[in-house]
């Protein structure tokens, strides 16, 4: 029975965590989320531990600190790599988009989206309208840097050659072939 009470708190604090992230409140957000991923790690949940690493990751980057945001998607990546979860390979890949626009890389940024697309239609996973909050933010970022031209160009490179769009630092992204469909 704690079992289920625990799991029933870490779903109503994800839910928690991430509308306070999407409202502004990126202290609630990021309380919410640490003791999720702690339960997630203590039970050894890691697809919930990739969730939770990305909203941690995301609420770095709309705090402007785009080197822990980077760090915590690059961790959320290799955890996903090793469970194999394609759509929690291309969620990581949307946060390192956005921790690279946050470090004013928006040729990278927009790079990593593109190998982000591409590793959800390998799944065959596009992203829910519902869900596109930060890529449409992230790919705002890259279209107002770059131009729009020049954004598509970089979008359309990473999509096509997700190897070349890794991380400046951290975990390699792999080849769209690599990833299990």
């Amino acid at each position: 029975m704690e079992q289920g009470h625990r799991a029933g708190e870490a779903d109503a604090r994800i839910g928690l965590g991430m509308v306070a992230r999407r409202t502004g409140d990126l202290a609630a957000a990021e309380e919410h989320m640490r003791a999720v991923r702690a339960w997630f790690r203590d039970s050894g949940y890691v697809p919930g531990t990739t969730l939770a690493l990305a909203e941690l990751g995301f609420t770095a980057e709309l705090r402007g600190d785009a080197d822990a945001a980077r760090a915590l998607h690059a961790e959320g990546l290799a955890a996903a790599r090793a469970l194999g979860d394609v759509r929690a390979v291309a969620l990581a890949l949307e946060g390192l988009a956005g921790a690279a626009a946050a470090a004013g890389e928006p040729g990278r940024a927009a790079g990593l989206r593109g190998a982000a697309r591409t590793a959800r239609a390998s799944a065959g996973a596009p992203l829910p309208p519902a869900e596109r909050h930060d890529v449409d933010r992230i790919w705002s970022v890259c279209r107002s840097a770059l131009g729009p031209a020049a954004a598509d160009a970089a979008l359309a490179r990473g999509a096509a050659h997700p190897t070349e769009a890794e991380p400046a630092r951290g975990p390699a992204v792999g080849h769209a072939a690599s990833w299990p469909t």
